[in-house]
């Protein structure tokens, strides 16, 4: 991977050409590294007490729900911490929040909800070894620190895969640098230190460069910022729009893409969260306009880098021209588009990957953008052709209530449908409905079973409903309003009420009856 070659992966379902590599974020690390090693709380989650444990570590953290059966995934990512406030790559509340130090062993951390937890250092655990080079890919990082390499899907591997199937665009490609006449001395020293992974050089060179009015040291100053490569304290996510929004002004193409990418995502995850179907909380009518405004942007600028033939831009822009985000639907110009890629794009994975189930991706795209009802009207004519993405996606529509009425019975159809198509999405919202007795008989094994089978693929979601399955005993004989009454492990009298609840109510453990 070189900045002169682009990376291409999928962001959010947008085909986007990545001149970065996937790498862990680096935000600030002040405290990061006082946090490595094995840290364990008690949270209280649905009237049970669970036991999480966090392993930090150079490669970010992996969770874990400890129960007596033993140890169940709870998601891994990135983690920094510095001045008292921390921010990691999971989903929200506990994506940021602040943190403080009783003493070396314990610390007290708030997330972005104001929810508190005290994690204490389990030091029966093997002592952490020297932190790697900062160099160092996340999975030699985890071998030198844990022995052993984390999954493909963790962020920050050699292979980032954050879909299926998705393989680098240069895979198999030499990656060598050459010096490039046409550009300052800095911005090629830059470009040279970037592919060496030495970012702290790049970000330098790449700024002095920048400053002299260097287009593409200008991308390479936003690209850096926009991605999180950037040395601690030196900028934020925010001020990639400065450096690239000069980039592409000069008419430098890879400012333009970077920029599209930026009011792409900075509109996204206005509209719908970082984690799309999470933050589903209606937009108030500034908000809506503030979206739809970048969404334009966004449009605009991919529309500009198409037309100097970037074939990366007009992967990203045809979903949008398909789902009419960010102007009028235009179908018919998203499959010129298209053709065009498929012809001409030098780079045959990348044109492969950016032509398949052009459908799905601008039902993607439109629900990415909280255009749910338009989403599910996209989507319908897909699952009924057999889609399984399309088919994963109304079973979370209906069971969710975007762009529809809630439909239980509606979302186990679509989730049957995309189980039997294996898709992680589907599988999960199938568990759901049997965990919660939702358009489905009460079915806590089956919901097991088939968490399962979707953390398999990689679904981050079931990692923690399975936590919480473990977290039950056995049904306590009796059946509530709700089905079968279920406890809490390891807790004692009085504590949450036994710890007992029948379909989120507290209910006695041995009646089932409700306490209130």
């Amino acid at each position: 991977m070189s900045w002169t070659k682009p990376v291409f992966v999928w962001i959010g379902g947008l085909a986007a050409s990545l001149l970065i590599g996937s790498t862990q974020t680096a935000w600030a690390a002040d405290d990061t590294a006082r946090f490595y090693g094995t840290w364990v709380t008690s949270v209280p989650v649905n009237g049970k007490l669970l036991t999480l444990v966090s392993v930090h570590d150079a490669a970010g953290y992996t969770n874990s729900w400890r129960s007596s059966s033993g140890s169940t995934p709870a998601g891994s990512g990135d983690f920094t911490a510095a001045d008292g406030k921390y921010r990691s790559t999971a989903p929200w509340p506990n994506d940021s929040g602040t943190y403080r130090f009783t003493d070396n062993d314990t610390a007290v951390c708030t997330n972005a909800a104001g929810q508190t937890a005290t994690w204490r250092r389990d030091k029966t655990a093997a002592t952490t070894p020297a932190a790697p080079s900062a160099t160092d890919y996340a999975n030699t990082a985890a071998k030198k620190l844990l022995g052993y390499a984390p999954p493909s899907s963790r962020p920050g591997n050699e292979v980032a895969s954050p879909s299926p199937a998705t393989p680098s665009a240069q895979q198999g490609k030499s990656d060598a640098v050459k010096y490039d006449p046409s550009l300052p001395p800095e911005t090629n020293a830059a470009i040279e230190a970037f592919g060496r992974k030495d970012y702290a050089t790049a970000w330098r060179q790449f700024m002095v460069a920048a400053k002299k009015g260097d287009s593409e040291a200008q991308a390479g100053v936003g690209a850096m910022l926009l991605r999180h490569l950037n040395p601690p304290g030196t900028g934020t996510y925010a001020e990639s729009e400065h450096w690239l929004l000069a980039s592409a002004n000069q008419g430098n193409t890879k400012g333009m893409g970077f920029l599209g990418q930026y009011y792409f995502e900075s509109a996204r995850n206005m509209a719908g969260g970082i984690n799309p179907g999470v933050n589903t909380a209606p937009l108030s009518p500034d908000e809506r306009r503030i979206v739809e405004q970048r969404f334009r942007r966004s449009r605009d600028w991919f529309e500009r880098a198409a037309a100097k033939n970037d074939f990366y831009a007009m992967a990203n822009l045809a979903p949008m021209l398909d789902a009419g985000i960010g102007g009028p639907a235009d179908p018919a110009r998203a499959k010129e588009l298209r053709e065009r890629i498929k012809a001409a794009d030098p780079d045959s994975e990348h044109a492969r990957r950016a032509t398949a189930d052009a459908g799905f991706n601008a039902v993607r795209v439109a629900w990415q953008a909280a255009h749910y009802a338009d989403a599910v009207n996209l989507a319908t004519s897909l699952a009924k052709q057999g889609n399984g993405l399309a088919q994963a996606l109304l079973a979370r529509a209906y069971y969710q209530g975007q762009g529809v009425a809630i439909d239980y019975r509606a979302a186990v159809d679509w989730a049957g449908r995309a189980e039997k198509a294996n898709v992680a999405d589907g599988i999960y919202f199938l568990g759901l409905c049997y965990e919660n007795g939702h358009g489905v008989a009460r079915n806590l094994t089956k919901a097991s079973d088939l968490f399962d089978r979707a953390i398999k693929l990689g679904h981050q979601g079931a990692m923690s409903e399975k936590g919480f399955i473990d977290g039950y005993v056995n049904g306590v004989g009796k059946t509530g309003p709700g089905g079968p009454v279920f406890c809490a492990k390891g807790l004692p009298d009085g504590v949450f009420n036994a710890g007992c609840m029948d379909n989120g109510v507290y209910v006695d453990p041995a009646s089932g009856k409700p306490l209130y």
